[in-house]
């Protein structure tokens, strides 16, 4: 991750993206667009791509709506399927705190 210039502190404050510091107001307009793609699609209206045209390209945009739609997609698959239980991975998460 950190040869992409991430750190667990974002990753651990995602949800946070309104208020935690550590997110660029590019990022912030991305993940609010997430948020807003997820779980009420019907507000991205005019106004919000105007916001955020002024952080990204039109090119860049299509390219996050691609990466949200396939990874919202997979997700609802995988449960849908019932694969997050079939096919569990050996990983370790580390809770912050």
């Amino acid at each position: 991750m950190a040869q992409h210039d991430l750190s667990e502190d974002l990753y651990a404050n995602v949800g946070q993206w309104e208020t935690h510091p550590g997110f660029s107001p590019a990022e912030r307009i991305a993940l609010e667009f997430t948020e807003k793609f997820a779980l009420d699609h019907q507000k991205l209206d005019a106004a919000f791509f105007d916001r955020m045209r002024e952080h990204w390209r039109d090119e860049q945009i299509v390219e996050i709506s691609i990466c949200v739609g396939t990874w919202l997609s997979l997700g609802r698959v995988v449960r849908v399927l019932g694969a997050e239980v079939a096919c569990p991975l050996p990983i370790q998460v580390n809770q912050p705190g």
